[in-house]
């Protein structure tokens, strides 16, 4: 029997990497599959060429299963737009240790979105001042509890969101507790209400519902690399995560946004070998980054900040939120991090963590603690780092954590304490997850040297340890070459009572190199200034996050973040000198999004942002740049509309037919006679001569753009000349003379 096997372009791709292995001992360096929805063609039957390109970020994970397999590195390259819908990378058990590379990488960073949410239309007016309702179809309710010791308000335990042009309406509970830009889902009636601002018009405005959860998921994998995306809008509920990766090694996220999604922005668990870098996880429901039990992690360059805004409207601020939470951490390095303005800790190292470096991080403004240490037998090092204007539990909170080195920082105006000391009476058990060792925990064996530690009230103390007896701290912590000071207050050292500067001394013996002075006048080197200024809010700290994203060949949205409400404006130019600014949006935000139109493709643009603040205030961001990508137009016009054929004579055909839209514009039409083009034009009428008598045609027109892209066909038109000139009107007479009878 013959068997006859067919192959779709697809499989043939697969098939030759295949043979490529097999005959030539290896396949291609990298192989590039492209996808991009925006590209009319697009389809997940496709080889995932640039012309013939995947559909789905999906589809594009798929088939580099399938090639990576043998061994073969591939690039999954996604073109910009936004990909609605979720992305799982399974274990696949027979190459799941390949040491080939998978990459998904965005063409331009930020410009890839992969987003929980569906647009919503046709949206319903109801009785009352901007109220409108759409059928619901989900039931989800609050999720359970989560926690076994907590017990969460509804609020924090729902998973609805919906955004209006970008911006999240806040969720409420019953109709009666609608306001302007906020929603309420009545599941009792399948039906959400939303209500809007005056202004807005819901039949213009773009409405996002977000319906998707785990929107990215890396499960038991090895060698993968995710670089430009943005993830936003995941509905997952409490203590859930966006993107996760799980029992992975060899991971590297950079240039990524985990932005505006329901809980969790990032986790990574159970994995080795992870690099994060670059990234931000911003305004996320809980915390912004998590991850539990990594050996070898290095964090470079992250920001966390404006996270937990669920959480805080029901009062939730602790056990799993914060911008960063990281547990089990064995082997971390995390430098240059970013949390500002969470609604809850800044960053959170919570158990059974040990050989830890920071450096170089800015906690400030934080609703709690800068950061918390607890339960970690360390070694902890923090160096060089910005910890100030923290609320609740103040600069540096600890409990039960050993070998902590604080050294070179700027620790300034926390409230309550500068330095937050627990766990100095009783033991906490914690047990090393790699090696099964068991440590009986205290606070103790401290180094606390080369620091600025400033209070800036009576009620800032700069350093209290809050359990009594106080002696595991004050007995092994070694601290010098420390500036203190409080203008306020001198009693400001707690431990075993209340004592000032030199009663400190006498109890522990340190700090005989250390002053008690305003930093103003005390001798500080460049790198404590500078920490100082930023606490001050005299450096440019006050704008972060700056990117550009979603950028295209003529536009890109320029994003920041502010820790004060401002206005929003961009200059932005060829080079440094910039020479084009945006209109002022005076609406007070402490989120900004600005476009910018007009630009070029192929070119490097040069922007900062300034955001004034109510009291007049001035902030400008340094320099950022962007590159425009290279003008790629695949999308054809749409086809022309109602073509006519009228008969003028034997020989003629008029034609004529509705204009047509292209994305970038129309250049021109082409003019099918009889299923043959015959001639392109740039009008929308065409005068068809030299025709045979007698004899019927068949019209259809297409419309073309600049790139060569060709509509459909318009719908057929048939006229039939005329036989001869008998079917026309007799011609008027000539040469007329009159001849008049003579008389």
């Amino acid at each position: 029997m013959t068997r006859y096997v067919l192959f779709n372009s697809r499989n043939l791709l697969i098939v030759l990497f295949v043979f490529s292995v097999i005959c030539c001992g290896s396949a291609f360096p990298q192989t590039v599959i492209h996808v991009d929805n925006q590209n009319p063609a697009a389809s997940d039957n496709n080889p995932g060429t640039s012309n013939l390109p995947m559909k789905t970020v999906s589809g594009g994970a798929k088939l580099a299963d399938e090639i990576n397999k043998n061994n073969t590195p591939v690039k999954v390259l996604v073109h910009p737009g936004t990909y609605r819908e979720s992305v799982t990378i399974p274990f696949i058990s027979d190459h799941s240790n390949t040491a080939a590379e998978i990459v998904f990488e965005a063409e331009t960073k930020g410009s890839v979105i992969v987003s929980g949410s569906d647009i919503w239309t046709e949206w319903t007016k109801e009785a009352g001042n901007n109220l409108y309702s759409q059928n619901w179809p989900y039931n989800w309710g609050p999720v359970d509890q989560p926690f076994s010791d907590e017990n969460l308000e509804e609020i924090v335990r729902r998973r609805e969101m919906i955004f209006v042009d970008g911006k999240k309406l806040k969720q409420v509970l019953s109709l009666n507790d609608m306001e302007e830009n906020s929603f309420y889902v009545s599941e009792d009636e399948n039906k959400v209400y939303v209500r809007l601002s005056d202004g807005v018009n819901i039949n213009t405005a773009t409405v996002e519902v977000a319906v998707r959860s785990g929107i990215f998921v890396i499960d038991n994998r090895e060698n993968i690399t995710v670089r430009g995306f943005v993830f936003q809008h995941d509905n997952t509920g409490a203590d859930g995560n966006a993107v996760q990766i799980n029992n992975s090694k060899n991971i590297l996220i950079e240039d990524c946004s985990f932005v505006w999604n329901n809980w969790g922005g990032l986790r990574f668990n159970g994995s080795e070998n992870v690099t994060a870098r670059r990234n931000v996880a911003n305004h996320n429901g809980g915390r912004g980054m998590e991850a539990w039990r990594i050996k070898h992690l290095l964090f470079e360059d992250n920001i966390t900040s404006f996270n937990n805004w669920r959480g805080v409207r029901g009062g939730f601020t602790a056990v799993s939120v914060a911008g960063l939470k990281h547990m089990r951490i064995h082997d971390g390095t995390y430098k240059n991090h970013m949390s500002i303005g969470n609604h809850s800790r800044g960053f959170w190292l919570d158990f059974d963590c040990s050989d830890i470096t920071i450096e170089g991080a800015i906690w400030k403004d934080n609703l709690e603690a800068g950061i918390a240490i607890e339960a970690d037998q360390g070694p902890v090092t923090i160096t060089d780092s910005a910890i100030c204007n923290n609320n609740e539990y103040g600069g540096i909170t600890t409990n039960q954590s050993e070998n902590v080195t604080v050294r070179g920082n700027v620790i300034y105006g926390n409230v309550g304490d500068q330095l937050h000391i627990r766990g100095t009476e009783d033991t906490r058990t914690v047990n090393n997850w790699e090696t099964g060792e068991e440590y009986n925990l205290l606070t103790k064996n401290w180094v606390v040297e080369n620091n600025v530690i400033q209070g800036v009230n009576s009620s800032q103390d700069l350093l209290d340890v809050k359990d009594t007896p106080a002696d595991s701290f004050v007995d092994t912590v070694v601290s010098n070459n420390n500036v203190w000071y409080n203008a306020d207050n001198a009693d400001v050292f707690v431990a075993n009572g209340r004592h000032n500067f030199n009663g400190w001394k006498s109890i522990t013996g340190q700090d005989s190199d250390s002053v008690f002075q305003d930093p103003d006048s005390a001798s500080l080197n460049a790198q404590q200034r500078e920490l100082l200024n930023i606490c001050l809010d005299e450096a440019s700290v006050s704008i972060f996050s700056v990117r550009a994203e979603v950028i295209s060949h003529e536009t890109a949205q320029i994003t920041w973040s502010t820790s004060d409400l401002t206005d929003s404006q961009v200059e932005y130019g060829a080079d440094s000198s910039y020479g084009s600014r945006t209109s002022l949006d005076q609406s007070l935000v402490s989120e900004h999004r600005v476009l910018l139109t007009g630009l070029s493709p192929e070119t490097t643009y040069h922007f900062r942002v300034i955001s004034k603040d109510e009291d007049g205030n001035i902030h400008v961001s340094g320099d950022f740049t962007f590159v425009t990508p290279v003008f790629s137009d695949n999308s054809p016009p749409t086809a022309p509309t109602v073509l006519t054929a009228i008969v003028i004579s034997q020989s003629q055909i008029n034609l004529s037919w509705g204009a047509s839209i292209d994305n970038v514009g129309v250049s021109g039409y082409r003019i099918y006679r009889d299923g043959s083009a015959v001639k392109t034009i740039p009008d929308t009428y065409y005068s068809d001569t030299g025709l045979e008598p007698s004899t019927a045609y068949r019209y259809t027109v297409t419309a073309m753009d600049s790139a060569g892209n060709e509509s459909e066909h318009s719908s057929e038109a048939t006229a039939i000349t005329y036989a001869d000139s008998s079917g026309q009107p007799p011609e008027a007479p000539s040469n007329l003379e009159v001849n008049t009878p003579a008389n």
